[in-house]
């Protein structure tokens, strides 16, 4: 009865998945797994447990996103901690994750030997893309960079609860003028700021109040940052390393005159399920 009640104030309030809401809010205040609710049935909550659960309906019933109530979000089949200094991952952005997974399995399969392969996630945030990939691929090192200490400090906490830290460099710099090495990179991958200020209209509320501004808009059409992940693995890139750049679903066209004229071949978008362009790659010339 308590989540069913919890239900009808998730849903009168606007949320449109109100049970999958109400289920992963009492998971997290009882501690229980989707089976042991289940199991618990219609036995009554402590009285604390149901202030706790009442307090995070609320929250959510108020706009905050269910991530930040949780502090965690699922992102390819792992937990990643999220904060307000962090943008909350997208289910699209597992996208730009797949198809890194294939340039990573393709270039230890022309590895002769041992030495490193390297990676560098660029506006990492909480670092879901760069940890992921270690995860997938034991060989590689990583580099995440973030021009913000505060998300940067979350990404080290992933690092840490999904083992890769020792794998694992966290940046705290701007993209336009990122300190990498020169031809030290086999991969590059970046979900950068994309979002044109004259688009803000077109952003939910609920991404508006609670996400970090800085790590959604970005000046000139929104091509600024995607502009400077461009040119930072043109200089970082060994010859024949990857670029890949997660983008608004109408810049298609414009990423790739970018990676064209920067020197970038086979350049090729991928869309999403939606239909959407959402990623853009590159393989490096010279």
């Amino acid at each position: 009865m308590l989540m069913q009640q919890a239900a009808v104030r998730l849903r009168t309030a606007g949320d449109d998945s109100s049970h999958i809401c109400v289920r992963a809010l009492a998971q997290a205040v009882t501690g229980l797994d989707r089976t042991g609710l289940i199991l618990a049935g219609p036995r009554p909550l402590a009285p604390e447990l149901v202030a706790r659960l009442d307090e995070a309906v609320s929250r959510r019933c108020a706009g905050e996103p269910l991530a930040h109530i949780l502090g965690q979000k699922e992102f390819f089949g792992r937990d990643f901690a999220v904060t307000t200094d962090t943008l909350i991952p997208r289910p699209e952005t597992e996208l730009l994750v797949e198809l890194a997974l294939q340039h990573m399995q393709t270039a230890e399969t022309y590895q002769s030997d041992s030495t490193p392969l390297r990676l560098a996630d660029l506006g990492s945030g909480s670092g879901c893309i760069g940890i992921t990939l270690l995860c997938e691929h034991p060989r590689w090192q990583g580099l995440l960079l973030d021009i913000s200490p505060a998300a940067l400090a979350v990404a080290r906490h992933n690092a840490r609860t999904h083992g890769v830290e020792r794998r694992l460099c966290c940046l705290t710099a701007d993209m336009a003028y990122a300190p990498l090495a020169p031809r030290s990179l086999q991969l590059l991958v970046s979900n950068p700021p994309y979002i044109s200020p004259a688009e803000r209209h077109e952003v939910m509320e609920e991404v508006l109040r609670h996400e970090p501004h800085a790590a959604l808009f970005s000046p000139d059409d929104g091509l600024a940052h995607l502009q400077a992940a461009c040119r930072a693995a043109a200089a970082a890139l060994v010859p024949g390393g990857h670029l890949l750049l997660e983008h608004g679903w109408r810049q298609g066209p414009a990423v790739r005159q970018i990676l064209t004229r920067s020197g970038f071949a086979n350049v090729t978008s991928h869309t999403d399920l939606a239909g959407h362009e959402r990623c853009t790659q590159g393989r490096l010339l010279r």
